[in-house]
């Protein structure tokens, strides 16, 4: 048997196999704690969404780490210039504009762009009738342009006086995941590492693995325990009650034609040059934004039986039963009270057997479907550049009142 890192590889072709995803796109997900519902269940979720993934076939996520989707778009719509710069707040007045916005995130459904300029002249007529036609037509000009709109989401909608990001979400909720979760099919599948194939090249990473874990959770694939579980004869049997892939956008923070533009021209406009915020550091081989998790596999009521041939020593056996609360190889899913359980088994030869449930219902996010920068703005970005021209010709025209 090889290392570690030959039987991670060999799990991940079993995985795409046994749970009917792809190399081109699949990406491993540890640790996979269950999503217990809650008042935090949505943050939770969308949090693998918000993730921007690395260039690895297996990812050690941690919800709070790494490259972050909205706060890199954000960061991206500063160094993007619109058609011609329209300054709602300059042309309402500070307190007008102030106290727009406070209506706007009052509403008990944010509005979209498209529904701003008539939303804004019914608010204006009431409490500011001098603004209300130069805002409207503000408004107006603004749609016609994909930077001014992005832009201009996230500061009326998304952003608060104090510049603080609101009502950050994607469209559909964790409650929404779950229901579908319970209607999903079941899948079942075995493994034998004597008989894997190992051979990952031809994936979407091309066979990058940047970092996982070894036995059990947090541990290093390079430890002793770890490095005799993988030279030994590992099997595998998985059944899962439901899985589901469960596709989400983001909510209305997001404007896909404004990252298309920028996407579809790599200098000139509407980057900004005075930026140090660039094409090559945002989508390049370096960038920030290089690939986006398009969707996530998502299981419950899951039972997972692993067994090594190997003879562990009685320490051995100590050490790594103790060691379950992390979780164990190959989802590491934790002990959590009620949701999942790990326990270990050793018979009088000293080999080990791994028992991993979790209850139905109960989501676990086993791993996510990337794509790169190219695939997820790529179907908006040749329609962004024709609206991006026509707002320049349309306001150098006059044909639009600002």
């Amino acid at each position: 048997m090889g290392t570690f890192l030959d039987l991670q590889n060999g799990w991940y072709n079993g995985l795409i196999q046994g749970l009917g995803q792809s190399q081109d796109s699949f990406q491993i997900i540890q640790p996979a704690p269950p999503i217990a519902s809650g008042t935090a269940a949505n943050t939770t979720f969308w949090a693998y969404y918000n993730n921007i993934p690395p260039k690895t076939l297996t990812q050690q996520f941690a919800a709070s780490g790494g490259n972050q989707f909205y706060n890199n778009y954000r960061a991206l719509l500063s160094a993007l210039v619109p058609s011609r710069n329209i300054d709602v707040k300059a042309d309402i007045g500070e307190e007008n504009y102030n106290n727009w916005q406070a209506y706007v995130q009052r509403q008990p459904t944010l509005p979209t762009m498209n529904q701003i300029p008539t939303m804004f002249r019914n608010w204006a007529m009431f409490y500011a009738p001098s603004v209300a036609n130069i805002g409207s037509s503000d408004y107006a000009a603004i749609l016609l342009d994909p930077i001014a709109t992005a832009q201009n989401e996230l500061t009326l909608i998304y952003t608060n006086p104090q510049g603080l990001p609101i009502n950050f979400d994607w469209q559909l909720t964790y409650l929404d995941m779950v229901n579908q979760l319970n209607n999903s099919p079941a899948r079942s599948f075995s493994f034998d590492s004597a008989t894997m194939n190992s051979n990952v090249s031809s994936s979407w990473s091309g066979g990058s693995q940047s970092a996982f874990f070894g036995l059990w959770g947090n541990s290093s694939s390079t430890s002793k325990l770890s490095e005799q579980f993988a030279s030994s004869r590992v099997k595998v049997t998985a059944d899962f009650q439901n899985v589901l892939v469960y596709s989400n956008t983001p909510g209305a923070w997001y404007y896909s034609s404004a990252m298309g533009l920028a996407y579809a021209n790599q200098t000139g406009n509407p980057w900004s040059p005075a930026s140090s915020i660039n094409w090559n550091n945002t989508f390049g081989g370096n960038g920030n934004m290089q690939y986006f998790a398009a969707n996530v596999i998502v299981a419950s009521g899951m039972t997972i039986t692993v067994t090594s041939d190997a003879s562990y020593s009685s320490l051995d056996q100590q050490t790594i039963t103790s060691s379950g609360s992390a979780g164990f190889w190959p989802f590491y899913t934790g002990d959590s009270g009620s949701s999942s359980n790990n326990r270990v088994t050793f018979d009088e030869h000293g080999q080990m057997t791994i028992s991993t449930t979790s209850v139905p219902g109960v989501p676990i996010i086993l791993g996510v479907n990337v794509l790169s920068a190219g695939e997820f703005v790529g179907h908006s970005a040749s329609a962004a550049v024709s609206l991006y021209e026509s707002a320049k010709n349309f306001i150098a025209e006059g044909l639009v009142a600002v």
